[in-house]
């Protein structure tokens, strides 16, 4: 009767709320190694040593060398050949430190996010689109042993092992990415989830109280939180978090079904008939 409860087991128009509640990306780090002002320079200096922007350490060197030696006090008398020395010289010093400036950078976001251990998250969010779960496992064990915070890691391995009924499994990396991350909206729900799929509904509100706490509109959440009251005995409370659902997300199918099941089971047919209709727009 209720969508939500086993998502694995249910109908396409059951499982609506997986599209709210999980959101694959790649880490990403955003870095901005100098200011506008910096830029402007820069991009000056590779003028002034004819070359392109981006240019390699390698080719900036040689640019450097055949007009350093081209305008070079010793070599060259015309009028204004030392200041275009000077000038060439401050515009390979300025790129050379932006080359290792940029170096730096990117051993930090590689200590941060090795490359290997995206290489196997993504493999794993390949296979887990496949429902290959069990093969996803294994490449996020590869990617968390790279880099055991890989807080995106622990939430789609929790999300995998769920599938495969594993809840245990699935309620520790939970907890692993609130270790890492208390406020992940994410790891809330989907853990409301898994406690809920454990028939634990008291324990699964707790949950839900903080994913909405944090994110008020978050539909699954509430929907979710709905079954969970409808399954305590309480449907008056579940009546609320279905219409805050529908409210936040108009277009969800699950919520507008789990709605009217509750207004039928109040005797409020008319409005059940409603919200059912709601349901298959």
């Amino acid at each position: 009767m209720f969508s939500g409860l086993n998502p694995s087991e249910q109908p396409l128009e059951s499982v609506i709320f997986l599209s709210f509640c999980k959101m694959d990306f790649v880490p990403r780090l955003f870095i901005c190694p100098f200011d506008i002002r910096d830029a402007l320079d820069i991009f000056q200096c590779y003028e002034i040593l004819g070359l392109k922007q981006g240019a390699s350490i390698q080719e900036i060197k040689q640019a450097y060398r055949e007009m350093a030696l081209r305008y070079h006090p010793d070599k060259n008398s015309a009028q204004g050949s030392d200041a275009k020395f000077s000038q060439i010289t401050d515009a390979y010093q300025t790129l050379r430190a932006q080359k290792k400036k940029d170096v730096k950078i990117k051993q930090k976001f590689d200590d941060i996010y090795p490359e290997d251990a995206v290489s196997w998250y993504q493999q794993a969010q390949s296979l887990a689109a496949k429902h290959q779960y069990e093969d996803a496992i294994t490449f996020y064990d590869k990617a968390l042993k790279r880099l055991p915070r890989y807080a995106n890691a622990w939430l789609k391995k929790g999300d995998a092992l769920d599938h495969l009924k594993r809840h245990e499994e699935a309620l520790y990396c939970y907890g692993k990415v609130l270790q890492i991350n208390p406020e992940s909206v994410d790891a809330w729900n989907l853990q409301g989830v898994c406690l809920s799929d454990l028939k634990r509904y008291e324990e699964a509100l707790e949950s839900f109280d903080e994913a909405t706490i944090l994110d008020p509109t978050h539909g699954p959440a509430w929907n979710f939180k709905g079954v969970c009251f409808f399954m305590l005995g309480r449907p008056e409370m579940a009546l609320d978090c279905f219409e805050r659902a529908t409210k936040f997300h108009p277009e969800f199918v699950s919520a507008w079904h789990n709605k009217g099941s509750v207004l039928e089971k109040m005797g409020r047919k008319k409005e059940a008939a409603k919200c059912y209709e709601r349901e298959k727009i």
